[in-house]
């Protein structure tokens, strides 16, 4: 499904009921709180030393609940909401607007807005329609189980993936082959029979590399292939995928 297209929908929604109130222009006060949430997102001790790495972006943080019982999902959800304040307070200041209640209830719309707009790409459940006929399916992910198990079930896509391996259940994250295998385990199969279908080159289609697994880039924006990174095979629409998989 979108994911950075469809939360900057959300923040430009939410960002309209600004406008009713004080009349700022929509636009540009997404683009402050997309800069503002990247720079406080990183500043924090747990996400610093992942040097823009980590495995929960800063626009999900604006929504996540950051459940999990290790240290750093802790911290992590103790600090969500001055978060999520101070971007939005941060955001309407930089375009001359100081509302402390404003900021609040612009943090509380978002994750809804947010969820609205957990929907998958069109030709998704055709495409796992069919695919579920001849395949095993797993979902291997980065990020917290609430966030991503919520935008699975949300989207009507929980039904096709018994199997979902998260990087904060088990402890590691893509591109690390430590995950691939986690999942191949649990899935009953081995590398050679295993193909990974991903859209980041670094996370899905280098991580499956280094696993032995072999890989499908989904590049619905026609981007080339970078010096050093191979996949076995490139769809630009997940309906190109059942005819790929024939063939890689």
């Amino acid at each position: 499904m979108p994911d950075e297209s469809a939360a900057d929908e959300a923040i430009l929604a939410v960002a309209q009921h600004a406008k009713a109130i004080h009349n700022i222009a929509p636009e540009e006060l997404r683009r402050s709180v997309r800069r503002i949430a990247r720079r406080l997102w990183r500043s924090h001790p747990v996400v610093a030393p992942h040097n823009g790495r980590f495995d929960v972006s800063s626009w999900s943080a604006l929504s996540a609940r950051f459940d999990g019982n290790d240290e750093e999902m802790e911290a992590l959800h103790a600090w969500a909401p001055e978060y999520r304040h101070e971007v939005w307070a941060l955001a309407l200041a930089e375009n001359g607007i100081a509302d402390p209640m404003l900021s609040d209830q612009l943090a509380a719309l978002y994750p809804s807005e947010r969820r609205a707009r957990y929907l998958p790409f069109p030709d998704a459940v055709p495409t796992l329609d069919e695919l579920k006929q001849e395949y095993k399916l797993a979902l291997v992910t980065n990020g917290p189980r609430d966030l991503q198990c919520d935008k699975l079930e949300r989207a009507g896509l929980g039904e096709y993936f018994p199997v979902r391996v998260i990087s904060r259940e088990v402890g590691v994250m893509k591109p690390n082959p430590c995950i691939f295998a986690i999942t191949l385990e649990r899935l009953g199969v081995s590398a050679a029979e295993a193909v990974m279908v991903g859209d980041s080159l670094r996370s899905d289609i280098a991580g499956a590399q280094a696993a032995g697994i072999r890989s499908v880039w989904f590049n619905p924006s026609g981007s080339s292939l970078p010096e050093g990174i191979k996949a076995d095979a490139v769809i630009g629409s997940l309906a190109e995928l059942p005819g790929k998989l024939s063939r890689v």
